[in-house]
């Protein structure tokens, strides 16, 4: 799967010892020369393809370092309420779908945003029976923290009022103690194993349909941020058989949970060494979760949520004791770590937890990291730097959320320090942005230009002293985002000896405005010198 072409025109290397160029040449899926175009052609292989770039722009192909491509893949799958303004626009999507579906198979949707529905709150198991009694009906919010399902669900699960919470998840209750249908984060997987199983070759399909929005978006090479949480030990056998076909149009790594790391060190499975080509697909670390999202209010906080006088530190997932023994064992097997931490509360004890395991046994470039790191404070990244602790940021939560962080859930002066990339980078820091997608829809442009500007999807400016400059933006999208995962020597800059991975774009976001980059349109994708997209 690796090809040889020559592109000849306005180049952006990301490399600071050669930062432009009028050619490059892709031999044998690597870059084998910068410079000029007579050079370029020289050093191609003797059947490469050239590409003139024209008005376009090349740049290093995009890094998305935290994804869901599994979860993703089958989200594009089931029924989308992402746009849906009201209850009564959910219950119509999810009922014409039970209409479709034979009586007694799951109806699923995904993508309501309870801050979006006039009625500013979560459907409840009585709005989904309204969309089906025949039906096993469940609807995930667009976090992905928290669940709801119809009664026949509730049924089919056994989930009663003498249900207790699970640790780490909380089951909504009416007035009487009955669960009213929402499943609040570790209480989702109470239904898991009520769920249809699908077959390796749905898995598969599920792979392939994030791989055309991901390359369609310029993204080269994607992390799935969570093996083993869509259906356990089968996410790895599946990324397993991907890397021996050598089936894939781009790059996967994978971060595992560490139950299932525990399986598979253990030998079961795959194990832990994959076959087929290590630049496609590759385990990279050991994941977990500290907490959950602002937007449910099941991130842990160090202060209360906006208007409540309720502590909201007790959010966190593990116990600390129990966090510090697994950190302590991934981290002593001499694996990299991440752990999803929101809520500065959550960060605080992923630090901590961090910091006991690297005490243990001394690691001096572990490159641990914190995932989404929303609410970091200026005490905790001063850790992070001294620990080598890095991050990956959620920055597209400025502007997909910016707005109601601030009025509903943050306030103004916290909503302002969300996602601080300007404090990380005077620290010196490497970081790397994502879009968590399925959380929202991929696009590395985004990301860019939202860390760039700070500007909300409501038009406001938030937190503008936390805004980073666009080629800091645009290094956190490919070469520090590599940095992050220990490829920074294999891609994220176009430079000789790196992998041939390359996007074409429609303008320079060097060019337009910070608030303009978002709507750059992606010409062209390249993954190991092959053309694996081009815009309609």
């Amino acid at each position: 799967m690796n090809g040889d072409c020559v592109l000849v025109g306005k180049i952006h290397t990301l490399d600071p010892s050669n930062p432009t160029a009028e050619a490059l040449a892709i031999r044998d899926g690597k870059i084998s020369y910068v410079g000029d175009a007579d050079g370029a052609r020289r050093q191609a292989g003797p059947n490469a393809e050239t590409i003139d770039l024209g008005n376009r722009v090349a740049l290093p192909g995009f890094v998305e370092s935290h994804s869901h491509p599994i979860y993703y893949g089958r989200y594009l799958e089931e029924v989308d309420c992402r746009y849906a303004t009201s209850l009564d626009d959910i219950v119509g999507l999810l009922g014409e779908r039970a209409r479709e579906t034979p009586p007694g198979q799951w109806v699923v949707g995904n993508g309501y945003d309870h801050t979006l529905l006039k009625e500013s709150r979560h459907p409840t198991r009585l709005e989904l029976d309204r969309a089906s009694g025949n039906h096993p009906v469940m609807l995930r919010n667009i976090t992905g923290h928290c669940t709801v399902v119809n009664s026949r669900s509730l049924e089919l699960a056994g989930i009663t009022h003498k249900t207790p919470d699970p640790v780490g998840g909380r089951i909504g209750r009416e007035a009487g103690g009955g669960p009213d249908g929402v499943l609040w984060e570790w209480a989702r997987m109470l239904l898991q194993e009520h769920l249809p199983e699908p077959a390796t070759e749905d898995i598969v399909r599920y792979l392939h349909n994030a791989s055309g929005r991901y390359l369609a978006a310029g993204v080269t090479s994607v992390v799935d941020a969570a093996i083993g949480f869509n259906y356990g030990i089968r996410d790895a056998e599946v990324y397993a058989k991907v890397a021996g076909d050598g089936g894939l149009p781009l790059r996967y790594g994978a971060a595992i949970m560490y139950d299932v790391w525990k399986e598979l060190q253990g030998g079961a499975g795959p194990g832990l060494d994959w076959p087929g080509d290590p630049d496609r697909v590759r385990p990279l670390a050991v994941k977990f979760f500290q907490d959950g999202s602002i937007q449910i209010k099941t991130a842990a906080l160090r202060e209360p949520y906006l208007g409540e006088t309720e502590p909201a530190d007790h959010h966190v997932i593990w116990p600390q004791e129990e966090l510090d023994r697994m950190f302590a064992d991934a981290h002593a097997a001499g694996w990299q770590i991440w752990t999803h931490g929101n809520g500065d509360a959550a960060i605080g004890s992923i630090i901590d937890a961090y910091e006991k395991a690297i005490s243990g046994v001394p690691r001096t470039d572990h490159r641990h990291r914190v995932e989404h790191c929303q609410t970091a404070g200026e005490d905790q990244l001063d850790r992070m730097r001294d620990l080598g602790v890095t991050a990956s940021f959620f920055a597209p939560h400025v502007w997909h959320w910016g707005d109601r962080h601030r009025e509903l859930f943050l306030g103004e002066e916290r909503a302002s320090r969300m996602d601080p990339l300007a404090s990380a980078a005077r620290r010196g820091m490497r970081f790397g942005l994502h879009n968590d997608s399925p959380v929202t829809p991929v696009s590395a442009l985004l990301s860019v230009g939202t860390a760039a500007s700070r500007r909300t999807s409501g038009g406001e400016v938030l937190g503008i002293e936390q805004a980073i400059p666009v080629e800091a933006a645009l290094r956190s999208m490919t070469v520090d985002a590599a940095y992050l995962a220990f490829e920074e020597g294999r891609k994220g800059t176009l430079s000789e000896g790196k992998l041939g991975d390359v996007v074409v774009l429609e303008a320079d976001p060097f060019e337009v405005g910070p608030e303009e980059i978002k709507d750059v349109p992606v010409a062209m994708t390249i993954v190991g010198g092959e053309v694996a997209h081009v815009a309609d």
